[in-house]
């Protein structure tokens, strides 16, 4: 009797962590919605600037985390379009928003064969960046905080349009949240990280993920499903 109570003992959180969640929960403007074995999310960042973080995909819980390997994103996407360059000597990436209206200000970064940053400048007002030629230059990654981000290959007389979408868009990436606590109607959690990159991690790598991000996030998120 007593080792079957160790056992049910045992078992009874292993029980309570593998239950699926249903439906979809809000906080504010964030949201996550679990259908099944699969889940989406729309949420801020935890470094209070605004970025809003999407994506979708499959997930699992280990222990009190979950773990979202998120794949292709079936909403609005970053656009990237080719054309033959105007000028030979002259790199040109025009930028828009989702909406077709030109972002200033956005940085646009040349990389060498390494990925590494050999150049950078950023858009006028009409949203253009013009960069000289550099036979170094093998990709460009355009980046701006609010904006989604595009790394691409460069090719030779070539000129890019870019089309940014507003929100980080998140494919192939491991995010994970700590569940603080769970019922059928509220889902109160921490938003760990939204790159991941421990394959196959174990509890105790969560465990020590949520030790080192503990200085800097401290607040959890309340997530409710809406009354309707």
């Amino acid at each position: 009797m007593k080792t079957l109570l160790t056992f049910i003992t045992i078992l009874l959180p292993i029980t309570l962590n593998a239950q699926d969640m249903n439906g979809t929960y809000k906080e504010g403007i964030d949201s996550i919605t679990f259908t099944k074995n699969r889940v989406a999310f729309s949420v801020k960042g935890n470094d209070g600037l605004g970025v809003v973080f999407i994506g979708e995909g499959t997930y699992e819980m280990l222990d009190n985390y979950i773990l979202i390997n998120t794949d292709e994103y079936s909403g609005k996407k970053t656009r990237i379009e080719m054309k033959p360059s105007e000028k030979k000597d002259t790199i040109q990436v025009q930028i828009f928003d989702e909406n077709g209206y030109s972002l200033k200000g956005i940085r646009a970064e040349f990389l060498n064969k390494k990925n590494k940053p050999i150049g950078l400048s950023v858009t006028n007002e009409h949203g253009i960046v013009l960069y000289g030629a550099n036979p170094k230059i093998t990709g460009i990654k355009v980046v701006d905080l609010l904006y989604d981000k595009a790394t691409f290959d460069f090719e030779e007389d070539t000129d890019y349009t870019v089309h940014l979408v507003k929100n980080r868009v998140l494919e192939d990436k491991t995010v994970v949240f700590k569940v603080i606590d769970k019922s059928d109607e509220k889902l109160t959690m921490k938003l760990l990280s939204t790159d991941f990159d421990k394959k196959n991690p174990s509890v105790s790598h969560l465990n020590k993920l949520d030790k080192k991000t503990k200085a800097t996030i401290d607040r959890a998120r309340s997530f409710e499903k809406p009354l309707y």
